[in-house]
């Protein structure tokens, strides 16, 4: 079911527009006057999307009694063996942090490093993540354009579905090309409601009308440049239209004084807590530090895949010192000279020949002209 919130300054021209929009044949919700302005909440069925029938999976086996591989040993003794300034070096950390971090790791008298640096972070980042219990106030996703808020917000609301839970999904991205079409087609897929609020004054009603006691509302907002003020006023309106959480949503790779300066300015607009995508796309991951140290910025999750199944994964303090001493090696596929076609013709049709060769001689010619006017010379 599709939902949209219609405003006139008669009920009759909020219905003409409902009737323009959803047709006929759409279902009227709610109906108010306030102040003048006429509110109608209405609603279309859309048909359930068609899901092939899956097939019974072959059984698995039973898990070995060693449930590590070679590859994660290796990794462990590797990790053991170097210490830990070479891994927060790769990631690019701003020199400040990265001594606090040493400093903090050093006090612990742990044997293993990762261990180690798992306490110095738990010391000196703060842990909230995001478990489906976001009820009692909507949650906001916020941040500058590109960073992968709607994804994230279809990821949270893929998890949400399936543990059982109702959802809500509200979009004020009405602006950018194809925003509000990339999430219907999620909503379509996971058969639940989207709501457009593209106004500040629409965004409470989009929230409150009809809403379930447990139902979760996630809503999803245009990119918002943290450099133009004018944008960011713009999203702080919308923040101030309902009793939301703005949570950051920041891409993984950038510069770290960037992403600081970034989170900075989201800040100040109330957010606690950030998300940190593509991370499946990227070997650095300093920026997510230099976020986090911000503020005290809370790690809400991370983004490692494009794919709504996988979610929005937890995070803690050690799953991110692992992360961080797990150093991915670059690998890149270059063809070979003998896998490259010959885009090189066999032979160079007669016709094409001459053209070539007339436009040659005329550029010598008029080189050698060019060169004789400036002597005085004839040629």
């Amino acid at each position: 079911m599709r939902l949209k919130i219609f405003t006139g300054d008669t009920m009759t021209a909020a219905l003409a527009q409902v009737r323009t929009a959803l047709g006929d044949n759409a279902i009227i919700l709610n109906s108010v006057e306030e102040d003048g302005v006429a509110k109608v909440t209405a609603a279309i069925e859309i048909p359930a999307a068609r899901i092939a029938p899956r097939t019974a999976r072959k059984p698995r086996p039973r898990p070995a009694v060693v449930q590590k591989s070679l590859k994660e040993l290796e990794q462990e003794d590797y990790t053991q063996s170097v210490d830990l300034s070479h891994f927060l070096d790769h990631h690019g950390l701003e020199e400040t942090l990265r001594q606090r971090i040493l400093a903090t790791a050093a006090a612990f008298d742990e044997d293993k490093n990762i261990t180690a640096l798992a306490k110095a972070l738990d010391i000196m980042f703060h842990f909230s993540p995001l478990n489906n219990d976001f009820h009692r106030r909507p949650l906001m996703l916020v941040g500058p354009p590109g960073v992968g808020k709607t994804v994230s917000a279809a990821k949270l609301a893929s998890q949400a579905v399936l543990s059982g839970r109702t959802v809500r999904l509200i979009n004020t991205d009405t602006i950018r090309t194809g925003g509000t079409a990339q999430l219907q087609g999620y909503a379509e897929v996971l058969n639940i409601s989207l709501i457009e609020a593209p106004e500040p004054a629409l965004l409470a009603p989009a929230i409150e009308t009809g809403k379930q006691p447990d139902e979760l509302v996630i809503i999803d907002t245009t990119g918002y440049n943290p450099l133009d003020r004018n944008e960011m006023a713009d999203l702080q309106h919308f923040i101030q239209a309902g009793d939301v959480e703005p949570v950051l949503v920041i891409a993984a790779g950038m510069d770290p004084a960037e992403a600081r300066e970034i989170a900075e300015t989201y800040t100040s607009l109330g957010v606690g807590r950030f998300i940190a995508t593509r991370l499946d796309v990227t070997r650095r991951y300093g920026s997510l530090l230099a976020t986090a140290a911000t503020m005290d910025l809370a790690f809400a999750g991370v983004g490692i895949t494009p794919y709504l199944a996988k979610g929005i994964e937890r995070v803690d303090a050690l799953s991110l010192a692992r992360l961080l001493t797990r150093v991915q090696p670059r690998r890149i596929s270059v063809p070979t000279p003998e896998k490259i076609p010959n885009q090189t013709p066999d032979y160079i049709p007669d016709h094409i020949s001459d053209q070539i060769s007339d436009h040659i001689s005329d550029h010598i010619s008029d080189n050698i002209s060019g060169q004789n006017d400036e002597k005085g010379e004839t040629p």
